[in-house]
């Protein structure tokens, strides 16, 4: 025999031993078999998405306002204008497919659209799926009794290819069920692609600074400053095409101090709301360890040294006023000079000459401690720490808004009296994928260090080599955007610019040489972890039955002897398991991402969407198929990579069962969590007793991973789209004419998904960030792979049934869909990607060529630049001038006898208070010294 002949006999030996040992009725150790696992996951899981499906729509009426941010938020950029009323008990699922395409798009996001139609082409493949199974299951039920399907008695497993004996002419149907299937599946992605670029180009019209800008990297030193690079695309072009252009600026010293003012602004609204609701100001302490509670009583009572560790007490709001003036003085001269030197009027030097850490007032740089009523309990949790210099903050609080600042652009639309640096407009619409990237950024910078990290403090006022260019029509941005700028490789690169609101400055301006060795660590960690992460899912994989679990657990068997009612419960395990293990992913690879050197939170977006389909595709399929003999089999795979499509045919049909309950309990419970919002509950009522929350403000603003209702998180889009997409797709593409049956459970998946996610996006998620629909793009790509993958398996799989018609004829599919494949690659992603210049001269001939000027102006300012001066939310004028932050002659004429009378109350009273402090001190101290 030769040795073909014997590597076929081996895999018809496994085939064989797949079949009996888990596609058979009820083994003789009473294993449930497959008709038993489905009917039980129905019971159960289907019980629960009963009980959470009207659960939702009951607190959703009775407790509307989780449900219904979008609805009662009284945030601009959060209020969605499509929602008016919340809507019955049921009525509520009607309405929302009343919305247009383009009405969820401007409301909701392009993003949003985009994950709601991969959702519906999935429930439209697999209505194609259910045609082919009206067909498919009686040929498949009614097949020829062989020796090697004589003992199938199971009837889910009769109505899968399982049941057709090697050599039949049935097998022919199956290869046609596949035509049928793959054939519609490139219609449908043909008619998508239509749909996505006339959404994308309606997207890439709208009047937003994304839309005019293009981000530039690795810009040569001899045009690295504003002026310099405006002139050389100047020379690009006719005319005066640039509106604007900025280069981030080294600025560390700057940027702590903004960071220390926006400290001392959120301590003075503090203070100044304990002030008015106990009616009079809270005081503070000055000295070394003044600020430690408990620490500066027992201090201060030690003689010679105690006073002057605990320091004086002194009225908390005139001195965090005081420090505040001081603050906005600095930084204001700072930034009038780094101004000057942006227009070339002063040099770097000129920086060397401010000073800020040489002026301050009472001794306000150390710790302090408030000494009213209850305060302890109402401030921050971290005010409980102290550092000398800090105003009390903790260096990992300083360090956590260091990384804000540099990830955040500094502009957007800002509340009244308090400019976007301390407003939540910027953090509400960066959300939960900022909150993660915070943590990612600081692993990434100890991993391959951070631009901010490449330089010295003394080198603030120079350029980083990035930033943004802003033009005055559509056509100019997208002709320099598909320019080649410079002759050396990676010089000059040009690249869609994000949001403003959605810059991650920290990544802005890293070297190319930095770049790529983060790309270099991040995709070889990226695949460290891919194979670690085979462990646990080839374990759970040998859990995928109840005879695997006795074999792994003594206890289970002695378990189910007492109680055999716990045996169906447990045949759940693994695939609720394996939803559990992969919900780990995102965060994991999220953190990877941010390795590359990503400048905005929607490249971290399709870098992460990337790396979790792989992940989907190889620990779920790959790995299920391995199951528990991994370095064995990878061996094999090493040594021969076609002995894949031996593996995938030989292994995934028999776990068509498994692959259903997975994808069945990930919904279930994933829409449970998703629409009754159990964990953003949960977090909100953990936030009403933690962090800083005297303020309106403050209750309404986020506390690390804590949100209030009034802050809802953004939408994962890679997350959800790997899971319940890219997943998704591919068990119906191996399995819709393996196992037929499969095409309906997906389908119950993929609609009541659709409505669930509709709900979500209209009532509960922010719209921006939008990418604009780069996720659905590599989608695409990504689903020609899943395509690819499930045809090789099918070949595979008709060559172990010695289907000798059926194995060629797989042939020409396979040809076709890479021909398809090709043909989209040609043009289809450039068309998709950039706006044609016919439809941007359209655009620009109806602006005119100064429309862009107030649109983009300063809209790419780093946030350090953009404000001057700050103050307290919510304080008018007058207030502002009698605690010494404006003139006298800022507030109103009628204001200023009640101003210079309440100045001199006030004075008189925190004299009073200071004298009685001092008086206090000292008796302690002559007490302690008798």
């Amino acid at each position: 025999m030769s040795p073909s002949n014997n590597h076929l006999s081996e895999s018809e030996t496994r085939w064989l031993q797949e079949e009996n040992s888990s596609n058979t009725g009820t083994t003789a150790s009473g294993m449930p078999n497959d008709s038993a696992i489905l009917r039980d996951m129905v019971m159960i899981y289907g019980s629960i998405f009963v009980v959470a499906f009207i659960g939702f729509c009951w607190v959703r009426k009775a407790f509307p306002k989780p449900y219904t941010v979008r609805m009662w938020t009284k945030e601009e950029d959060l209020k969605n204008p499509l929602v008016q009323e919340q809507y019955g008990f049921f009525s509520w699922i009607g309405m929302l497919f009343t919305f247009h395409d383009d009405e969820i798009a401007e409301h909701c996001g392009l993003d949003a659209v985009c994950f709601l139609r991969t959702l519906a082409m999935g429930q439209q493949l697999c209505m194609v799926g259910m045609f082919n199974a009206l067909w498919l299951i009686p040929i498949y039920a009614t097949a020829e009794s062989s020796k090697e399907t004589d003992r199938i008695t199971d009837w889910v497993v009769q109505i899968t290819v399982s049941h057709v004996p090697p050599g039949s002419a049935r097998l022919v149907a199956t290869v046609v069920a596949a035509y049928v299937s793959f054939g519609y599946t490139m219609y449908l992605i043909l008619q998508e692609f239509e749909w996505f670029i006339e959404m994308r180009h309606k997207f890439l019209r709208k009047p937003r600074p994304c839309n005019y800008t293009v981000y530039v990297s690795n810009i040569p030193s001899e045009i690295r400053s504003n002026q310099q690079l405006k002139e050389f695309f100047r020379h690009c072009f006719s005319g005066d095409p640039v509106v604007d252009a900025k280069i981030r600026l080294i600025a560390n010293k700057l940027s702590s101090l903004v960071t220390k003012r926006e400290a001392v602004v959120a301590k003075l609204e503090n203070a100044l709301a304990l002030e008015e609701r106990d009616g009079k100001a809270p005081t503070l302490k000055t000295g070394l360890v003044g600020g430690i509670p408990g620490v500066s009583d027992a201090v201060g009572v030690i003689p010679v040294f105690g006073g002057a560790m605990t320091g004086d007490r002194v009225n908390a709001v005139d001195a965090f006023a005081r420090e505040l003036a001081e603050l906005n003085s600095d930084i204001s001269a700072r930034i009038t000079v780094m101004e000057d030197i942006l227009s070339g009027n002063a040099s770097t030097d000129a920086l060397d000459e401010l000073n800020p850490s040489a002026r301050r007032i009472f001794g306000l740089s150390k710790p302090f401690k408030y000494e009213s009523t209850e305060n302890d309990k109402l401030l921050s949790q971290s005010d409980e720490r102290v550092q000398s210099d800090k105003l009390s903050y903790s260096d990992e609080k300083i360090d956590d808004s260091l990384v804000a600042n540099e990830s955040h652009s500094g502009h957007g639309n800002g509340i009244k009296l308090l400019p976007s640096s301390v407003s939540k407009t910027a953090s509400g619409a960066v959300g939960s994928v900022l909150n993660t990237a915070k943590g990612a950024t600081k692993v990434a910078t100890n991993a391959v260090g951070s631009a901010v990290n490449l330089v010295a403090g003394d080198r603030d006022g120079e350029y980083y080599s990035g930033g943004f260019v802003s033009f005055r029509t559509l056509s100019l941005k997208y002709a320099a955007l598909q320019m080649l700028h410079h002759d050396t490789p990676f010089m000059m690169s040009v690249a869609e610019a994000p949001d403003p609101q959605d810059v991650f400055w920290a990544n802005v301006g890293r070297e190319n040489k930095e770049l790529q060795i983060g790309k270099l660590l991040s995709r070889a960690a990226s695949v460290g972890i891919c194979l670690l992460w085979t462990i646990p899912m080839a374990f759970f994989a040998t859990l995928s039955t109840v005879e695997g679990l006795k074999e792994q657990f003594q206890f289970v068997e002695d378990a189910i002897e007492a109680f055999p009612a716990l045996e169906p419960i447990l045949q759940q395990l693994a695939p609720l398991l394996v939803v559990m293990f992969n919900s780990l992913l995102p965060a994991i690879l999220e953190m990877l991402s941010m390795w590359e050197g990503p400048v905005s939170g929607s490249v971290v977006e399709a870098l992460t969407f990337s790396k979790l389909a792989a992940f989907m595709i190889i620990q779920t399929f790959f790995v299920t198929a391995i199951s528990g003999a991994i370095l064995e089999e990878i061996k094999k795979l090493v040594e021969d990579p076609l002995s894949a499509i031996d593996l995938l045919a030989t292994s995934l049909p028999a776990q068509s069962t498994f692959f259903v309950q997975l994808a069945f309990v990930g919904t279930v419970t994933g829409l449970a969590f998703e629409n009754i919002r159990i964990i953003p509950l949960a977090l909100a009522y953990v936030r009403r007793f933690v962090g800083p929350r005297v303020t309106k403000k403050q209750r309404q603003t986020s506390y690390y991973f804590f949100r209030p209702l009034a802050d809802p998180s953004e939408f994962e889009h890679a997350s959800n789209m790997a899971q319940f997409s890219v997943l998704y797709f591919m068990i119906f593409m191996v399995y819709q004419s393996i196992a037929p049956l499969t095409c309906f459970f997906l389908g119950v998946c993929f609609m009541v998904m659709r409505p669930a996610f509709l709900h979500q996006f209209v009532y509960i998620y922010p719209t921006l960030p939008d990418s604009g629909g780069r996720i659905w793009i590599n989608f695409i790509r990504i689903i020609m792979v899943c395509m690819t993958v499930a045809q090789l398996t099918l070949v595979g799989l008709m060559g172990l049934k010695k289907a000798g018609i059926a194995t060629p004829l797989m042939a020409p599919l396979i040809i076709c869909t890479i021909l398809f494949n090709a043909y989209l690659q040609q043009q289809h992603f450039r068309v998709a990607e950039y706006l044609p210049t016919k439809e941007c001269l359209k655009v620009d001939i109806q602006n005119g060529d100064n429309f862009a000027d107030s649109l983009v102006k300063g809209a790419y300012l780093q946030k350090e630049l953009s404000d001057k001066e700050v103050f307290p939310e919510d304080v008018d004028d007058t207030r502002l001038a009698m605690l010494g932050l404006k003139s006298v002659e800022e507030a109103s004429p009628s204001s200023t006898t009640l101003l210079e009378s309440s100045q001199h109350s006030l004075s008189n009273k925190a004299e009073d208070d200071d004298v009685e402090s001092r008086g206090a001190l000292s008796l302690l101290g002559s007490l302690f010294s008798r």
